[in-house]
């Protein structure tokens, strides 16, 4: 799992319909501070953090050479979001992050950085019926699924029953050139969609799963 911790002011650069972050694969924690920063990063060890300059409660300065200074906080990337002035620009150059954009954020160029730094599996938006074999609470029941998205580790998906994390499941599905897809995996997240309708999406780590198919997976994603 690829954990991201992202400045709550910052998620607007996110927010879009199939958004990378959307991914199965991807743990997202927001905050409003530096100090929950802070506070989240020990806690979680994320992979990535992405926040601004001047947050409030701590100095970008300080929370990020307390970071670098900790043995067990510092193997994380980092990005930094500031004003477009010299003062701004100045200020990071202590704060030794990973990558630093200025107001307007370029957003194409940002979240080619932030996959870079994450070195996720390219994915695929794809919707496909999907048979699945939920061991948990409905073991054994027919369920309608389809999947939202899928890549070489796992898929996002969806459906109107309400499962839970850790759920294991098998599933079957077919890929667009026909290929049949079959393995096993664990439900890491659940998303409870704001529809009249109750729906969730849930994303699923493959646990086991054909290389041969995974592999197949990887090159329709890449196209």
């Amino acid at each position: 799992m690829v954990k991201v911790l992202l400045a709550r002011n910052l998620k607007s650069l996110f927010m879009k319909n199939n958004s990378f972050l959307d991914r199965a694969d991807i743990q997202v924690f927001t905050a409003a501070t530096s100090g929950e920063v802070l506070k989240i990063h020990r806690q979680e060890h994320v992979d990535l953090i992405i926040t601004r300059l001047d947050m409030p409660s701590m100095k970008s300065e300080e929370l990020f050479r307390t970071i670098r200074n900790d043995p067990e906080l510092r193997a994380v990337s980092t990005i930094l979001v500031c004003e477009d002035t010299l003062a701004q620009r100045e200020r990071c150059k202590p704060s030794k992050v990973n990558a630093v954009f200025a107001m307007p954020v370029d957003t194409a160029r940002l979240h080619l950085q932030v996959q870079q730094f994450l070195n996720v599996a390219p994915r695929m938006h794809y919707r496909a019926a999907l048979a699945i074999a939920i061991s948990g609470t409905f073991k054994n029941q027919p369920l309608p699924f389809r999947t939202e998205n899928v890549s070489a580790s796992g898929m996002l998906i969806n459906a109107d029953e309400p499962l839970a994390t850790g759920d294991g499941i098998f599933f079957s599905f077919f890929l667009p050139d026909g290929a049949h897809v079959s393995g096993y995996g664990e439900i890491i997240r659940v998303v409870r969609q704001a529809t009249t309708q109750e729906s969730f999406l849930y994303g699923v780590k493959f646990t086991n799963i054909d290389p041969d198919v995974r592999a197949a997976i990887d090159a329709i994603a890449k196209k």
